[in-house]
């Protein structure tokens, strides 16, 4: 889940316009086909493009944002707006700038920070506006004559209808997506993950109910038919702890179980019915072929500090009352981080906090002969973990909001890895955006390190929808709620993924896409890409290429995930 943290957030912010000075940038650029272009743009700042053109050429570049959120305006004549071009990828990532001439003469890219979202309050727009600035690049622009671009056309037709035969040929069709149901749908993946230590399963959505069903059913089959023993979710790795103790032991109940993982996303009914299969598989096993549930985030370490302070009562108690100092002021800093106005000062505490964390870690190390000797090694191994999420989760804060999340979250699968035992198979639950391979400027994300580190024993399955219905928070129409809303889209755009999907004539399928040759390539391909939070005023997609995963799970109708009440909730 990407965690909301205001102005660093990688959450696409509406383009509305700010009533700001223009500052000038000095003189405009003459874009030359070839040169690659490098720019800061500041606060407030305009840059300004020339490209000179002939009626009906074609042109074509890329401007990728490196740590700012920014809008490509098409002018022509100078100062009358064609289109503008912003991506909803944040601050990292490539805005596609492409256009016809409509007439002969100069056309202007005109380059600005995006607008904070209009939800915001003054202050929090001061704060989004201090904060989005950063350094940009213009690569591969390009001018194609008239006949040139005919022929660009031509070629590109010929790709496509390659890609839509591809994929009709070699989908395979789902029958169901509701676990209970058999396998033989599902034989393909036998051949498909042959040789594969760690599965990743996506989600499109936070909130599609046909996403966790299939990955429930997949769980299943991955468990029941070839061996997978491990379950890992994007959700706190010490509050999960108690989710693994009830479905190795029945320790707890399944109420609790299903709400302590930290996030709202999985407070439904599909991942209580998935925990509760766990349950009952594992009752009639025993422990060695037992399926583990464990998480793999650094966020919501609530239990950690309990865990660690509870330790250090057995072990050196003079320390207790240092951790619950620092602690509090842990959670102090989180609030100020998350707060959009305060997130310098968030950031400050948590610099200051890291270095304490760092000495009470090397501690920790020093004194583990003394330690163990005391509570034992598991206790040990346990809480190291405990200060290490600690201090990964500061990292991720004390410096602004970045990719080491993502990075975290992949060593955190490797750490888990490295003590299952030997021949060990684990499914790994995320969003498409963590499990993917994709390098998204200097950004990584977490299948990336996996890819990296595992190869071919990695295979993340990104799933994908044609239209319908899923839970987040609308952040058009309750800024700063913690309720879940029901939010519908529609048809998709042409040309993007799932409206390749949608002609396939399939409702349901999956796709090996690491056999796709050169049409693997394929891009830019946009998708849906909805997590905490929705914008219906300008819902979210993810530009990719069919490089980013190994597999492909098509849904075609996505209805709401079935939530707990708020009030169900609030007892927890």
């Amino acid at each position: 889940m990407l965690k909301y943290t205001a102005i660093k957030t990688t959450v696409r912010l509406a383009a509305l316009l700010w009533a700001l000075p223009i500052l000038a940038f000095g003189q405009e650029q003459v874009l030359v086909p070839g040169k690659v272009v490098s720019a800061k743009l500041m606060k407030g700042a305009n840059h300004k493009y020339i490209v000179n053109m002939h009626k009906g050429e074609y042109a074509s570049c890329t401007v990728m944002q490196k740590g700012v959120d920014l809008t490509v305006a098409l002018q022509y004549p100078a100062g009358k707006t064609l289109r503008t071009y912003d991506a909803p990828n944040g601050a990292n990532g490539p805005e596609k700038v492409d256009f016809i001439a409509d007439s002969t003469g100069p056309y202007v890219l005109n380059i600005y920070p995006t607008a904070p979202y209009n939800g915001f309050t003054d202050s929090e727009k001061i704060a989004y506006l201090d904060g989005n600035q950063g350094r940009y690049e213009i690569t591969g622009f390009k001018k194609l004559g008239a006949a040139a671009y005919a022929a660009k056309l031509a070629k590109d037709k010929k790709r496509t209808d390659d890609l839509e035969a591809w994929l009709k040929a070699n989908s395979h069709v789902l029958k169901t997506v509701d676990a209970g149901n058999g396998f033989e749908d599902l034989q393909p993946f036998k051949q498909m993950l042959a040789g594969v230590t760690v599965v990743g399963l996506g989600e499109a959505t936070h909130g599609t109910s046909e996403f966790f069903r299939m990955k429930h059913r997949m769980l299943e089959f991955l468990v029941k038919e070839m061996g997978f023993n491990s379950f890992y979710i994007e959700a706190s790795m010490s509050r999960c702890r108690y989710i693994n103790r009830y479905v190795l032991y029945g320790k707890g109940n399944l109420d609790t179980a299903t709400v302590i993982q930290g996030f709202v996303t999985w407070r439904v009914e599909e991942v209580r019915n998935m925990i509760e299969w766990l349950r009952q598989y594992n009752k009639d096993m025993p422990d060695s072929k037992k399926v583990k549930f464990l998480g793999i985030d650094l966020q919501i370490n609530d239990v950690a500090w309990a865990g660690l302070k509870a330790y250090y009562a057995q072990v050196n108690p003079a320390t207790v009352t240092l951790l619950d100092t620092l602690e509090k002021q842990g959670r102090h800093a989180a609030e100020m981080a998350n707060s959009r106005d305060k997130v310098a000062e968030g950031e400050k505490l948590f610099r200051q906090l890291y270095t304490q964390c760092i000495d009470i870690k090397k501690a920790m190390e020093r004194d583990k002969t003394q330690y163990t000797h005391i509570a034992g090694d598991s206790l040990y191994t346990e809480n190291a973990m405990n200060i290490t999420l600690i201090i990964q989760e500061i990292k991720s804060f004390k410096d602004g909001y970045n990719d080491r999340r993502d990075y975290y979250m992949a060593q955190n699968v490797l750490y888990l890895l490295h003590h299952e035992k030997p021949g060990s198979k684990v499914v790994v639950w995320a969003h498409n955006g963590h499990i993917n391979n994709l390098v998204q400027s200097k950004n990584a994300f977490m299948g990336k390190f996996l890819k990296d580190a595992l190869k071919d024993k990695y295979y993340p399955i990104g799933f994908e929808f044609y239209s319908g219905s899923f839970q987040s928070r609308n952040m058009d129409i309750q800024n700063s709620s913690t309720n879940w809303d029901v939010n519908t889209v529609g048809a998709p755009p042409l040309a993007s993924l799932p409206w390749y999907l949608n002609n396939t004539g399939k409702d349901m399928l999956y796709l090996d896409l690491r056999h796709m040759g050169a049409l693997r390539g394929f891009q830019p391909i946009t998708m849906h890409y909805v997590g905490s939070q929705y914008f219906a005023s300008s819902p979210l997609t993810f530009s990719a290429s069919f490089n980013d995963f190994d597999g492909l799970i098509y849904i075609k109708n996505s209805t709401a995930a079935k939530n707990f009440t708020m009030a169900d909730i609030k007892k927890q």
